[in-house]
């Protein structure tokens, strides 16, 4: 078991490794996104969003908006609004509600007219979700200038900057949002509890690599909770691990041994890690 967050270890992903591509994720439509405008008085928020990246890894959101229900001055087109992203994304457990990760970030937005909207929706690079919504009655589209994303998740708070997030964007390493939390849900409907608690086991052991992201004493939850495990997050650098004992909740993040690039990498690297069941 490792705590270190760079470099990788045996060649398998480490931390900073899973933190961009967890944030990429996120960015890419992974979560929930509230937008806020901080600079105007009363702080308005757009709460019922779709956000996403274009080809090119441009940051864009939609939203369907009463302009009765909002201050005209939030909806204005053409012009640049500061405002602040939050996205927060749980777990794919359906018993239980766990936080795997929040991303935050101060952007400017804009507001498209509906003419430059259509031709960015026309060009194909803008996600399905973001550009029906767009297309809606009442829709807009928005581009965001971001320069640095905060990450906050079972490592702490890690600064990610969108340099980054790019570059992993154009690997060709990144998949697809939606197919990475398809896999997530497939694996929890899936995975024999049984073979959950042996990877956890190993990486409390050290058997195989695994980082510790986190451990403190266990407070608060459910008692149908205790002593149990839970899949926190399922990405294309492995998936992260949550064990909550009567004493002790760990998270673990255990990386791949092989390389992941995209959905089908993604199911055999499940099976090889969690049984032969998950994916089928």
């Amino acid at each position: 078991m490792d705590r270190s967050t760079s470099g990788r270890h045996h060649g398998v992903a480490c931390v900073a490794d899973r933190a961009v591509s967890l944030a990429h994720r996120m960015l890419s439509g992974a979560g929930q996104a509230t937008v806020v405008a901080y600079r105007m008085p009363g702080q308005p928020v757009l709460t019922s969003v779709a956000h996403g990246l274009t080809a090119s890894g441009e940051l864009v959101l939609a939203a369907t908006v009463d302009p009765a229900s909002v201050e005209p001055e939030l909806l204005v087109t053409g012009e640049s609004l500061d405002v602040r992203m939050d996205i927060t994304k749980v777990a794919p457990e359906p018993g239980v509600r766990i936080v795997a990760a929040t991303a935050h970030m101060l952007a400017r937005l804009e507001w498209l007219d509906p003419l430059d909207a259509e031709l960015l929706v026309g060009t194909g690079e803008v996600p399905e979700l973001v550009a029906a919504v767009a297309a809606a009655p009442r829709g807009m589209l928005a581009v965001l200038d971001v320069e640095r994303v905060l990450l906050h998740d079972g490592s702490g708070v890690t600064p990610i900057g969108y340099g980054a997030l790019l570059e992993h964007h154009g690997s060709g390493c990144a998949g697809t949002a939606q197919e990475i939390e398809a896999a997530g849900f497939d694996v929890v409907v899936d995975v024999d509890r049984l073979d959950l608690a042996s990877v956890c086991d190993a990486a409390e052991q050290g058997w195989v690599p695994s980082h510790l992201l986190t451990r403190k004493p266990s407070e608060g939850g459910c008692a149908h909770t205790v002593e149990r495990d839970f899949v926190v997050d399922v990405d294309l650098t492995g998936v992260t691990i949550l064990r909550h004992g009567a004493r002790l909740t760990s998270v673990y993040f255990v990386p791949f041994v092989s390389e992941c690039t995209g959905a089908a990498d993604l199911t055999d690297n499940l099976r090889e890690l969690l049984g032969a069941r998950v994916a089928a």
